[in-house]
């Protein structure tokens, strides 16, 4: 016996009502999958032909920080077939995962990072010494105050896991007072470190647009700034 259930407005509320969860994690997994199509069959830039710039940052956003920094690096490195960011947002919980997950596969060559990520990870020789590059002026920093800058090296553990140390390096550019970024990028990047991963990969590359991207970040501290250090 056949029974013929007619479809009504009542019925399609219920069902919505009820199911509505199943759409919910029908799309997600339909763009899951997308995405990593996507990364699968997209074509694969060399290493040597790309400048990747990680921001970690809740006040820029990645078109904001493209457009800043690809026409540094039109100019400064033409041969680069790609230079791109990724914006990354602070989080207490994963953002050290990710960051750990990120340098132990070689993604990114340049990063931004608040003081607390930087010194944990200088400290483990993740980033590239900058101190010999700063001192022969391939690296340019003018009046900058490095001192933030440089911390020392953990070379190992001993049995009961007290660190030996190492040497101190500048591992890192402290940002406070490249305002451009602020204007550039809109990204607010006080008490925030430049840096180069020690596996980029792509010194010859990466290390002059370094230093371009560090000039362009040069400029006047912004009236609204000024403002807030006289109220202080």
């Amino acid at each position: 016996m056949h029974i013929n259930t007619p479809l009504t407005k009542e019925r399609l509320r219920n069902h919505l009502t009820y199911s509505s969860w199943k759409y919910v994690l029908l799309v997600i997994c339909a763009v899951f999958g997308w995405s990593l199509i996507y990364t699968m069959t997209a074509p694969q830039v060399p290493q040597d032909k790309r400048i990747d710039v990680y921001l970690l940052s809740y006040s820029t956003e990645t078109e904001l920080s493209d457009a800043f920094i690809q026409p540094i690096g039109a100019a400064v490195v033409p041969e680069m077939e790609r230079v791109s960011s990724v914006v990354l947002f602070p989080d207490e919980t994963y953002s050290s995962m990710q960051l750990t997950a990120y340098f132990a596969a070689g993604d990114g060559d340049i990063y931004f990072l608040p003081e607390t990520y930087f010194k944990s990870f200088a400290s483990g020789g993740t980033f590239l010494p900058l101190e010999d590059l700063v001192a022969n002026g391939t690296i340019d920093v003018g009046d900058v105050d490095l001192t933030k800058g440089y911390v020392t090296y953990v070379d190992s553990y001993d049995e009961n896991m007290r660190p030996i140390i190492g040497d101190q390096h500048l591992y890192g550019i402290p940002l406070d007072s490249f305002y451009g970024y602020i204007e550039g990028m809109n990204m607010d990047n006080r008490g925030m470190y430049a840096v180069i991963t020690v596996n980029n990969q792509n010194d010859e590359n990466v290390i002059p647009f370094f230093n371009a991207l560090l000039q362009a970040g040069r400029g006047e501290m912004p009236g609204w700034m000024k403002e807030q250090l006289e109220k202080q």
